[in-house]
């Protein structure tokens, strides 16, 4: 596990703590909950256990490097959006993955929701298209497809709707280099910090 330094990456959020791993194989599932336990063994993938397992160790080794109560359970609201419970209280916490790595970004007092991706992956024109709404293809159209899909999933899992949000419906506005705002039906509006490390495109709502 490596937390990654910040103290460079212009408008990164405060209060926001951001780990990252290479996808580990031969981990052991002793420090998993029996409802985790259960969850991890009914993948049949085993680069998706991989990934489970991954992602729940580093949780675990963010918490005890910032001097979190050792017991603590990881949770999901009504519709799948994570947190952390310790001591009553609620942690922030998102979690993202790509092929290689997974990353936890994790908070005690801030809202999150964290996306990456690779930076090389091809998006296809298409989905693009199907993702921005009208003003923003106007305005979006020539910048990098993987910026702008971690952008508003980040927003999309800040907000905790997941799948349940259509994406045109997140307007996206670019305010500094890097550094963006999403408004949703002009209802709500996440600032999005997105830079890229580790040959990846990492998107922070909040």
């Amino acid at each position: 596990m490596q937390r990654l330094e910040s103290t460079h990456i212009d408008n990164f959020p405060k209060d926001v703590f951001l780990y990252y791993s290479p996808i580990k194989s031969g981990v052991s599932t002793e420090f998993l909950s029996e409802k985790e336990l259960l969850e991890w063994k009914s993948f049949s993938n085993q680069h998706r256990k991989n990934e489970f397992l991954t992602a729940r160790l580093l949780i675990h080794e963010a918490m005890s490097e910032l001097s979190s109560p050792e017991d603590f359970e990881l949770k999901k609201h009504p519709l799948g959006k994570p947190f952390i419970l310790a001591d009553g209280k609620q942690i922030c916490v998102s979690l993202s993955h790509s092929k290689e790595f997974v990353f936890c970004a994790i908070s005690p007092t801030t809202d999150i929701g964290l996306d990456t991706e690779w930076t090389e992956r091809k998006v296809d024109p298409k989905i693009v298209k199907r993702i921005l709404g009208e003003q923003e293809w106007n305005v979006f159209s020539d910048e990098d497809p993987v910026l702008l899909w971690t952008i508003k999933e980040a927003a999309v899992k800040c907000l905790g709707t997941g799948l349940r949000t259509n994406l045109k419906e997140l307007q996206i506005q670019k305010n500094s280099e890097n550094r963006f705002s999403v408004k949703i039906n002009n209802e709500k509006t996440f600032q999005i910090c997105s830079f890229r490390k580790l040959n990846h495109q990492i998107s922070i709502a909040f």
